[in-house]
């Protein structure tokens, strides 16, 4: 890694859950049509940014299971942005991973969201963030929502997010499968069963109104958990074991391997981590918060 002075900018690129996600069928676009309530967490990666006068884009990251080639999603926001705005610069980016990949966290999402915002502002590329959004959604349908955090509803693919603000601060336990799930086989899997449902808008209203996680955790679903069991039998084998444990309101986020419940109380949630440690479930655990601020910092 290189001195923290070396860098123009060094940006987190928070995780994410879902608190409710309802599929409601399929889009002319191949896309799904869905709603959701997505929260952010205190897990975040690290993007760090150089600025350079070459015109080139490099990209270097800390994780084997990342290329750090073209196909990685920070370059390729970093490509598009100068795409769309002639810019003549170019930047050394490097990427500090923290969220798991494929575990239903958004960090790939929020990793490209986080580089669009930052050279937005270290080009001088004078982009608003409803622009930013739009090209965040070329990308994928996560990335417009990272730009509305602490919280939002998102519908259609996605590309519609509404920033909202509940009344419940709390904890967030999550378990990490330690599985990676792709999340085109998940929509694969869910494509051939049409497993779709109506909006519930009533049940975001709820959670947003409710100031206590036992009052949140009847309402939280998630539609996408019956795909995500038939693409990963091990993670549907974790959430039971979890549920067998004891926690009846934990739920799997998005489409991926991690299973999270809710606290009030800090302490509950590193005995529930423990508990889940001891029982020698997933790979890993974390207690975050549900941030109150903007959850991306420079």
């Amino acid at each position: 890694m290189d001195m923290p002075d070396a860098w123009a900018a060094c940006v987190s690129a928070p995780a994410k859950i879902n608190l409710t996600l309802r599929v409601h069928g399929w889009r002319g676009d191949g896309f799904c049509e869905l709603t959701s309530l997505v929260v952010g967490v205190g897990l975040s990666d690290t993007v760090r940014l150089a600025i350079t006068d070459s015109g080139r884009i490099s990209l270097s990251c800390d994780s084997n299971e990342l290329s750090d080639g073209d196909d990685n999603l920070v370059a390729r926001a970093a490509r598009l942005l100068a795409q769309r705005t002639g810019t003549t610069r170019g930047a050394r980016i490097e990427l500090e991973k923290v969220v798991p990949i494929g575990a239903g966290l958004g960090g790939g999402s929020s990793d490209a969201a986080a580089t669009l915002s930052a050279l937005n502002r270290l080009w001088r590329t004078g982009l608003t963030e409803a622009k930013l959004s739009e090209l965040g959604a070329e990308l994928g349908s996560d990335v417009p929502l990272f730009f509305s955090l602490p919280a939002a509803v998102i519908r259609g693919r996605g590309e519609i997010v509404e920033p909202v603000r509940p009344a419940w601060s709390g904890w967030v336990a999550l378990l990490f499968g330690g599985v990676f799930v792709s999340t085109k086989e998940v929509y694969a899997a869910l494509r051939g069963a049409q497993e779709f449902h109506p909006a519930d808008d009533k049940r975001i209203d709820a959670i947003l109104r409710a100031a206590r996680a036992d009052a949140i955790g009847p309402h939280l679903i998630n539609d996408l958990e019956p795909a995500v069991f038939r693409v990963s039998p091990a993670v549907e084998r974790l959430f039971r074991r979890v549920q067998d444990a004891g926690s009846r309101f934990a739920r799997i986020s998005g489409a991926g391997s991690t299973v999270y419940t809710l606290f009030d109380d800090e302490t509950e949630a590193g005995a529930w981590a423990e508990n889940m440690k001891r029982r020698e479930l997933g790979t890993d655990t974390a207690v975050v918060r549900v941030p109150q601020g903007d959850a991306r910092a420079s």
